[in-house]
């Protein structure tokens, strides 16, 4: 494997760098998936994407409940201010809108939902 070129589709980053720095190869060609994306929306452009008017009242929910606490609303505490009480129909609308990709949360962790341009380590 003296210096050959890889193309790193199946190739995991911390891989390639150990591959690097022991100069067993001299080129990596670098798919698409690893390209660096565009920087996160900003709250304007999260405004100006197709939103349902229930998608738009959970992204406000989200966003002013950030602005006033300064940490994520539980699904909870969406649907509360929502005024409805099953957590379902919450929770298809929060994922709808991760995959819009205006809000970011994490899977199986309480209180990570945010908005995209509201920026920490330890939520990425």
């Amino acid at each position: 494997m003296q210096n050959e070129t890889l193309h790193c589709k199946n190739i995991p980053h911390n891989e390639i760098g150990i591959l690097k720095r022991y100069k067993m190869i001299r080129k990596v060609l670098i798919n698409d998936e690893m390209r660096i994306t565009k920087a996160h929306m900003s709250y304007e452009e999260c405004l100006l994407t197709a939103m349902s008017p229930a998608q738009k009242e959970v992204f406000f929910v989200i966003d002013e409940w950030w602005k006033k606490y300064g940490y994520s609303p539980s699904l909870r505490d969406i649907a509360y201010h929502r005024g409805k009480m099953g957590l379902g129909n919450t929770k298809k609308i929060v994922d709808k809108l991760v995959e819009l990709g205006v809000i970011k949360k994490l899977d199986g962790k309480g209180r990570t939902i945010r908005p995209v341009y509201i920026n920490f380590r330890n939520l990425e």
